[in-house]
């Protein structure tokens, strides 16, 4: 097992050493057919001072030009890092692996996501989307505003992104259920829990996927216990993509709900 590393300032450290390669030769190329000269038609403290000036802005100069220079190479090598700006999530819920169909609403909503070298930042709101007369019917309440603690892209194991987020719920987050979401038992009459905690920490496994030429990112949550939130999310380009899913999702949990009743 590998040790775990900080992978951005190892990057880091890699443009700084560029970069200061590059300083120190065009600082010998000045060295030797610019300064010289400055002294011999200027004063010492404003040769002094010019050189300073000089060797702090180019330095920065040649640091940002390696960095985005190294940025753009690791974009061009590693298609997950290319998944920065908004996007529209569904959360499907699941019970015991698999999808609950009997919650009768989804949360949806918006993500913006942004990236610092290997680093990502997740910011997303969600809102309670129901179908009504079959259409999509999305309201603000107990909107939920979630974003990233910390984010490891990952090379080993069978996701692409791992992420620890921190959520806050405006509001008490209720569900009404028929039976136990633990063991299953039936409820003479619906009861309502409470789904989670306001403010709660979770994780999300995200997989940047491609499918007929377009980009989305499939992934699983899973807050924090005492939280019953657990299952898959979806982020898609468009809210008309992240809409069908919604009402696949919507369709399915119709057709399990009449097969049960004729059971």
């Amino acid at each position: 097992m590998k040790n775990v590393n900080n992978t951005s300032a190892s990057t880091l450290s890699k443009i700084h050493g560029i970069a200061f390669t590059v300083f120190f030769i065009i600082e010998q190329i000045l060295s030797e057919l610019v300064y010289p000269y400055l002294e011999t038609v200027i004063s010492k403290p404003l040769y002094i001072a010019i050189s300073a000036v000089v060797a702090a802005v180019l330095y920065s100069a040649l640091f940002f030009v390696v960095r985005a220079v190294y940025d753009f190479m690791l974009t061009r090598k590693d298609k997950r890092l290319q998944i920065d700006g908004l996007w529209y999530h569904v959360h499907i819920p699941h019970y015991m692996g698999k999808e609950d169909y009997s919650q009768v609403r989804l949360s949806v909503g918006t993500t913006t996501v942004s990236r610092d070298l290997l680093d990502f930042t997740f910011v997303g709101n969600n809102e309670r989307c129901y179908m009504t007369d079959g259409k999509l019917d999305i309201r603000s309440e107990n909107a939920t505003h979630w974003y990233t603690k910390a984010t490891k892209l990952s090379d080993e194991n069978d996701f692409d992104i791992i992420e620890i987020y921190e959520a806050q719920t405006r509001g008490n987050p209720t569900i009404s259920v028929e039976s136990c979401p633990c063991c299953r038992t039936k409820f003479e009459t619906p009861v309502e829990l409470s789904e989670a905690e306001r403010f709660r920490h979770g994780i999300h496994k995200i997989d940047v996927k491609q499918e007929n030429g377009k980009t989305y990112l499939k992934g699983e949550y899973s807050d924090c216990w005492p939280s019953l939130k657990t299952g898959e999310l979806f982020w898609y380009r468009t809210a008309e993509e992240r809409d069908e899913k919604a009402r696949e999702f919507f369709e399915a949990a119709e057709a399990w709900r009449k097969q049960n009743e004729r059971a």
